[in-house]
């Protein structure tokens, strides 16, 4: 598992060893390699993938190992440019130029993303160097969907998704690709691993959803190690109406405009996420309650969710999203800690036409009770808003529309250090909806923006209607 540290942690200097790497499969498509940038580990050679262009048709590449020890890392992109950085600065990365080539050292694992010339739009690498694994199970265990190294290819259209039963394990090795989709419907003890990659960049022709890993009414289960790359504009994993379910050191590279969240969690309750890197064109993270129901209060409830050390990044909509789809019980207990938000965009064709889209974000649009809510040591590099907490009746120009007939609250909800580095307009808005329909209760508790803190509720990056109360800051 990824081992993620807050800021400051120091550990002893490790002696460099060598790395453990993963050749691409001989046989995989040229379009799914990438060539814009040269990686090596040590002396060893990472090969790269071309998860697919972004927002603004530019490819995004990203390369994975195993780092036992300490390693230094040489990044050569195949093009001119000026500046670089790496990010998060939460890992204290700074890195050296020589010609082309950049070079920086890691003693540990960590996600580790390089941005040129500042442009956060244009070509970027996304480097995973995890701890080894361990435990790998036995291919001929009945109970392993297990893919080798190698390109297996279960893509055909109108082709279902594989299947994946209780106490069944789906393993991706390191060196696999898997280009298809997989499911687990109404299962218990479901277990998908695996260093290697789900591919899925095509849209499908069936009674089923369109998500390349799904999970539906799944209980005591994990999602551990895999990249899953959704090259297309649709989600790439999702849960619904699960429990007791971990998810961890999931990556997820999905850059296609728009709609690709990276894992949501939709009407389901004690979910723990630890150590996810998400690149998306929608929400990174998004909470929802999804429902045939009208009536909020006969949905499933949304609670007991924690998620935390990860790294998102979204070229459009929210880095964390709660909502905007809020048919359900209550939202309640819901902890994010421990994030960096490496960047966070509001939408291609509409830049600065959707106020609602921050880098951490509660919207709902159905009369429920949201409470109980947690944001801390969340750190923010790049985001046109920093927080944004809002009712209201429709979103993205009225495609989905809400429903304030019952009973509504937004309350008890904190933000705790968090910073923002962010050139954004850093805004803070806090909107609730009626008389009858408001928002209170909130805690700002060491806010830092660019170096200053915000003090009180009269600094200028808050946005505050008259249907919002009790709002305290806590410097």
């Amino acid at each position: 598992m990824l081992l993620y540290m807050l800021p400051g942690c120091q550990q002893p200097a490790a002696k460099e060893v060598p790395v453990a790497t993963y050749s691409a499969p001989a046989d995989l498509p040229v379009n799914y390699r990438s060539t814009d940038f040269t990686v090596k580990a040590g002396d060893s050679g990472i090969d790269l993938y071309n998860g697919g262009n972004n927002s603004w048709n530019e490819p995004v590449s990203y390369g994975y190992f195993d780092l036992p020890g300490s390693s230094t890392i040489a990044v050569t992109p195949n093009f001119d440019y000026e500046t670089f950085e790496i990010v998060p600065r939460s890992l204290g990365i700074k890195g050296e130029r020589k010609g082309n080539a950049i070079t920086f050292k890691l003693d540990r694992p960590a996600n580790v993303s390089l941005v040129l010339d500042g442009n956060y739009h244009g070509k970027v690498l996304h480097l995973f160097a995890e701890e080894p694994e361990k435990d790998i199970p036995d291919p001929a265990d009945p109970n392993v969907i297990y893919f080798g190294p190698g390109y297996h290819d279960h893509g055909d259209y109108g082709e279902p998704p594989t299947m994946i039963g209780s106490n069944q394990t789906l393993y991706i090795s390191g060196g696999a690709v898997v280009r298809g989709r997989f499911r687990a419907d109404h299962a218990t003890g479901v277990t998908v691993r695996g260093r290697g990659i789900l591919l899925n960049d095509y849209r499908s022709n069936d009674e089923y959803d369109d998500i390349a890993l799904s999970l539906n009414g799944v209980t005591d289960s994990t999602v551990k190690d895999i990249i899953v790359n959704r090259d297309t504009n649709s989600w790439t994993s999702s849960m619904y109406g699960s429990s007791n379910v971990q998810v961890l050191n999931y990556k997820a590279v999905s850059p296609r405009y728009a709609s690709s969240d990276g894992f949501n969690i939709n009407s389901s309750h004690d979910i723990v996420f630890d150590g996810s890197f998400i690149h998306s064109a929608d929400d990174a993270v998004a909470i929802k309650g999804l429902s045939q129901e009208e009536d909020p209060a006969k949905a499933l409830p949304v609670y007991n969710i924690t998620y935390k050390n990860a790294q998102l990044w979204s070229d459009a909509n929210n880095g964390i999203g709660i909502g905007a789809e809020t048919v359900a019980a209550y939202f309640k207990n819901i902890t994010f800690s421990n994030i960096d938000i490496l960047y966070n965009f509001d939408d291609r064709d509409h830049p600065d036409e959707l106020p609602d889209r921050s880098a951490i974000n509660i919207f709902a649009l159905h009369g429920t009770e949201i409470s109980g809510i947690t944001f801390e040591d969340i750190r923010v590099e790049k985001a046109k808003r920093l927080i944004n907490v809002q009712m209201d009746t429709s979103f993205y120009f009225g495609a989905l529309q809400g429903n304030w007939a019952w009973p509504g609250s937004i309350s008890g909800i904190t933000y705790k250090n968090i910073v923002s580095y962010s050139d954004g307009t850093n805004e803070i808005k806090v909107q609730g909806w009626s008389k009858e329909r408001q928002i209170s209760d909130i805690l700002f508790e060491h806010i830092r923006i660019n170096g200053k803190k915000v003090k009180a509720l009269n600094d200028p990056h808050f946005t505050i209607n008259e249907y919002a109360h009790s709002l305290k800051v806590k410097p």
